[in-house]
């Protein structure tokens, strides 16, 4: 059950050792016959309009197959691309919008050619005021930041939610949710209190930036893309193109991380137009600089107002969220959607009130990010829920123990009920900080996330090709972002037709022969296509028995498998020489398909009750240098509920990672603006965790609650260990030393500002 951070060597799956051996095939790894290679001018302004465009100068270099500007797509059908709201230009035509924006791009024979290249246009700019923060933007006085709707239409919701798409100038979208009577409840409460969380632009920061290659052969487009979704990109292509689905055809190699920054369309767009005007394969490699500039994790303001009744518990919530978009829509309206939804955390309410706003900046865009608007959300929550028990008086602890869910419990009205012990899950994770009294000097914090996982009407399907030797071929969309995903949908597999999962290979994902699914995020993969992989299995199954059957000339309900063999009363029959007997030559294939789909229902929230509920208890012990602001991680604990671990080592993987990952994002991470241009947008300079800074002891404990929908109980873990570590350090921050800290990063000039409020008795 429990897990630390310091594991022991063990065999790792082929799949892992190849990574580690460096076979796996990264996109980084395609090469063409004659292969020309891209590079792009970015912008130095935040916003400013184009003038004029002069690429003559890079267009006489030698070696330079084609030189684009915006210009270059006004024939697309569709030139903008985002999710739900479609905003951002293949290239920008009249306007920059954020520093790194792409203005143009140059295909040549190297890529230092192509760079020289884009460094030889000559730009004229109208430089516009920049709208740096969602402040700024939101001024009456501000200028608009475009000039049209955007295209698309926000994602529907259901019964008690609204979404409204740009509502007003500068501001993307609108979500509401409401449920109860919050003005009615918070005036009856006992105690209202009213805070203000801040949370910082983030950068992905995954070791394998943006790669993609195009090739056009005639009118039909293939290409290889790091990526998380290769069937939304293959049809936001073929809608920008104006080309059939079957004209566009994406393979996805091994992903070199992801966390969200790889979802949805990023650079594929633009690369398969190089190609189509250099008449050639290109490959376009962005720098890491470069991709830090092209998505981040929301920058946001969460502004909450909570009531507690005289005996300790909540009564309503009332949540004024506005999330930093940055330059494009990108997933800024599902994670508004999300932030809005998720602001109530694991907590029993009469009422809850939340509107979440993005504002349009000139900054980076923002886009999902492993627990997108949960993090967001679970920050701001557990840090009110902490600072609202020690104002009562009463033990966080206990407090959260009296207004936890329970098992079965609607999140919301219309929502599916709560599929883990939470209170069980709490107490696990708390007792491993130990009975004993914190030692002087320092303090302990507590946090819960939650999350809704599996996501709102998710689909996926899967097939299953098992050969006479009982040898299978899993073909699915599930990416291999690091998650360990193929692997755990290979041993659904095994453990369904009975065989050891060794035998089963996952195909590379290729969209003309892998079944579809609507994207690897929001922790769907194991359970959804879990779900789809698995009645394929059975079809198999099914398939199996009939063929033994027949050759046998016993009823099914007569045949046992067992193993790659089916007994018959008495009688075993090896399967592999009956099928070779019967079909000769090169045998045969028994191929079973399957298929899951939540369904859509207008009573939910989100229009689809939640397949499965995402918690994650973190408990913190930390140690604060009052001279230098320095925060110790002594401890951290934390768990996750996995309704049925089919790798146990794998799901201790995630939790750690992404626990570590959160920790870091808590403790240092921030992508700052110095004026118009981010400051620290380089693997040199932007501060992310190292070997020194990891807690003195880490734990993780997976949990199996068996509460799950999934294949016999599993749920999704990816994400949990993002949503509760920050509030949890926070928490212990203030325990240790009364300081009160609402902004990430903890840096030892924010704990130093804290610890002067405190001592001055001022509040933060």
């Amino acid at each position: 059950m429990e897990g630390s951070a310091n594991l022991q060597l063990e065999r790792f799956p082929a799949a892992q050792c190849d990574k580690v051996t460096g076979r796996s095939s990264y996109a980084f790894d395609v090469a063409l016959p004659g292969m020309l290679h891209g590079k792009l001018l970015r912008s130095p302004h935040a916003h400013a309009r184009i003038r004029s465009i002069d690429t003559a100068a890079a267009r006489s270099i030698r070696g330079v197959a084609a030189v684009l500007t915006g210009a270059d797509t006004s024939d697309l059908a569709d030139p903008y691309y985002g999710v739900g709201l479609r905003d951002q230009p293949v290239l920008c035509t009249d306007r920059v919008r954020y520093v790194g924006d792409t203005v143009a791009a140059v295909v040549a024979c190297n890529e230092r050619t192509a760079f020289e290249a884009a460094q030889a246009i000559a730009v004229e700019y109208e430089v516009l005021p920049a709208l740096m923060t969602p402040a700024d933007a939101l001024a009456p006085d501000a200028p608009a930041l475009f000039d049209r709707p955007a295209g698309g239409a926000m994602p529907a919701v259901g019964s008690g939610s609204t979404s409204t798409g740009e509502p007003a100038k500068n501001v993307l979208c609108e979500y509401t949710f409401a449920y109860g009577e919050a003005d009615a409840d918070l005036a009856a409460s006992a105690q209202v209190f009213t805070d203000s969380f801040t949370f910082t632009r983030i950068s992905h920061f995954h070791l394998e930036p943006h790669i993609n290659v195009a090739h056009w052969t005639g009118d039909r487009l293939e290409m290889w893309s790091c990526n998380q979704d290769p069937f939304v990109i293959r049809a936001d292509i073929a809608r920008i193109f104006g080309i059939p689905l079957h004209n566009v055809r994406l393979n996805t190699p091994v992903v070199g991380g992801g966390f969200g920054g790889k979802s949805y369309c990023k650079m594929e767009p633009l690369v398969a137009l190089m190609a189509r005007a250099a008449d050639a394969p290109v490959r376009l490699g962005l720098t890491f600089d470069e991709s830090i500039l092209t998505t981040t994790k929301h920058a946001a303001r969460l502004k909450l107002t909570t009531g507690v009744d005289a005996s300790g518990r909540l009564t309503a919530r009332r949540a004024e969220i506005v999330l930093d978009g940055g330059a494009y829509s990108d997933a800024s309206c599902t994670t508004a959607i999300k932030t809005g939804f998720r602001i109530g955390g694991p907590y029993r309410w009469r009422a809850i009130d939340s509107r979440a706003r993005v504002a349009r900046t000139t900054c980076v865009p923002g886009g999902s990010f492993r627990g997108f608007g949960g993090t967001q959300a679970s920050w701001a929550s557990e840090r009110q829920i902490d600072m609202i028990a020690r104002r009562i008086g009463a033990d966080p602890y206990e407090f959260r123990m009296r207004n936890l869910l329970g098992v079965g419990e609607a999140f919301a009205p219309g929502d599916s009920g709560m599929d883990s012990d939470l209170r069980a899950g709490f107490s696990d994770v708390a007792g491993l900080l130990g009975p004993e009294p914190c030692p002087r000097g320092r303090g302990r914090g507590y946090a819960i996330g939650l999350k809704d996982a599996g996501g709102t009407g998710n689909h996926a399907q899967a097939i299953l090709k098992v050969t006479q030797g009982g040898e299978a071929m899993l073909s699915a969309a599930v990416v291999d972002i690091g998650q360990g995903a193929a692997i755990a949908l290979c041993r659904i597999a095994a453990e369904t037709l009975g065989i050891s999962p060794d035998n089963v290979v996952y195909a590379r994902i290729d969209t003309d022969h892998t079944p579809p699914d609507n994207g690897t995020h929001v922790s769907c993969g194991t359970v959804v296509t879990g779900l789809a992989v698995q009645q394929a299995a059975h079809e198999v199954r099914k398939e199996i028995v009939e063929f033994v059957a027949s050759r046998v000339g016993c009823p099914v309900e007569a045949v046992t498998l067992d193993g790659w063999t089916a007994r018959v009363g008495n009688h075993v029959h090896p399967l592999e020489p009956m099928i070779r007997n019967y079909y000769g030559g090169i045998g045969w294939e028994f191929i079973g398909r399957g298929a899951f789909k939540e369904p859509y229902d207008a009573s939910a929230p989100l229009r689809s009750r939640n397949l499965c509920w995402m918690p994650c208890w973190s408990a913190a012990e930390v140690e604060v240098d009052r001279e230098t602001g320095r925060v110790i991680l002594h401890r951290l604990v934390v768990g996750a509920d996995a309704g049925r671990a089919v790798d146990k080592r794998a799901c201790h993987g995630q939790l750690e990672g992404a626990a570590i990952q959160a920790l870091s994002q808590a403790m240092f991470e921030e992508l700052r603006y110095d004026g118009i241009a981010p400051e620290n947008a380089s693997p040199q300079l932007y501060r992310v965790m190292q070997t020194p800074d990891l807690p003195l002891d880490f734990r993780s404990v997976v949990m199996e609650h068996r509460l799950g929908r999934g294949p016999d109980q599993l749920k999704g873990i990816g994400e949990a260990g993002m949503l509760g570590v920050a509030a949890a350090v926070a928490n212990a921050i203030e325990d240790a030393t009364g300081a009160c800290l609402t902004s990430l990063p903890f840096t030892p000039e924010k704990v130093l500002a804290a610890l002067h409020a405190q001592s001055s008795g001022g509040s933060k």
